[in-house]
């Protein structure tokens, strides 16, 4: 019997900017993002932009054609860079937030994509309780206008915990269930990955599988946020987990391109089709 493990498809991460390090593989040229995702036997590409306007939507639309691939969810932490959060005691700032994703919804709307909401959730900050509680409610507040919205144009919200050095209020998969739970969207889900998870999960397997009907989305890096087999993640535990959920998303290569961006690539394609071997037999 067929299980969900083998419908799982692959994902490279690509950007049209030029960050001075981010976990992305393919930077500047996505035209060539899309073809060495199709020559590697992936079936997508996960865009990052800081701005909807900084992609060419019918570029993009043009290449999704042509190597018939997908775009799984469009990265929106690159906007963190501009001081836009949805926990900022700003109103204002607030508003430009999600003013900001509101343009990725739009781009996601036109190609079938998803939109993660990761960075831009932004910190509560060394204040007191009564302060953090104000600006958490902020915060989701911010996020669930933006799901109506999303909802409205048939796009699915990813909401990313990440680890205690980049985000003080949601850290683990348990984090975001409660999150989407108090914000009460059909189109709010979570997006795993297995590096924060690494930093903040007991145990990544165990999680996976109890936040399993809102995971709708996975980063697969490893512990070093290089290549899955740079590190000492077990792939095969991961994939067994995400194989007990049904899980039959992406697995989008949200790494460090080291130490170049096509052995990278390589390394994590042949990784991830090892442990599935491994699971088949």
């Amino acid at each position: 019997m067929k299980t969900a493990i083998g419908k799982i498809k692959l994902a490279l991460t690509a950007t049209p900017s030029h960050p001075r390090r981010a976990p992305l593989l393919l930077c500047g040229d996505l035209a060539g993002a899309f073809r060495q995702a199709a020559e590697s036997g992936c079936q997508g590409v996960e865009i990052h932009m800081r701005q909807a306007a900084d992609v060419d939507l019918s570029q993009v639309k043009r290449l999704m054609k042509e190597y018939g691939l997908k775009v799984p969810t469009l990265g929106t932490g690159m906007a963190a860079a501009d001081g836009l959060s949805f926990s900022h005691p700003d109103a204002a700032v607030r508003a430009r937030s999600a003013d900001r994703v509101l343009g990725h919804i739009r781009f996601a709307a036109e190609i079938g994509s998803a939109v993660t909401i990761g960075s831009l959730s932004g910190n509560l900050g060394n204040c007191d309780a009564e302060e953090r509680r104000g600006r958490r409610a902020a915060a989701l507040e911010c996020l669930g206008q933006l799901c109506g919205q999303a909802r409205s144009a048939g796009v699915t919200v990813l909401l990313e915990p990440l680890n205690r050095y980049e985000c003080d209020y949601i850290n683990r998969l348990a984090d975001g269930v409660k999150v989407a739970e108090e914000i009460g969207a059909g189109n709010l889900k979570l997006l795993a990955d297995t590096f924060h998870m690494n930093i903040e999960e007991p145990d990544v397997c165990h999680s996976l599988r109890t936040a399993g009907p809102w995971i709708g989305h996975v980063h697969l890096a490893d512990t070093n946020r290089e290549a899955p087999g740079h590190g000492h993640m077990d792939v095969v535990s991961v994939l067994e987990a995400l194989d007990s959920i049904a899980y039959e998303g992406f697995l989008s290569f949200e790494i460090f391109p080291l130490p170049d961006p096509q052995q990278a690539i390589h390394d994590s394609v042949r990784t991830v089709r090892a442990a599935l071997e491994v699971r088949e037999n």
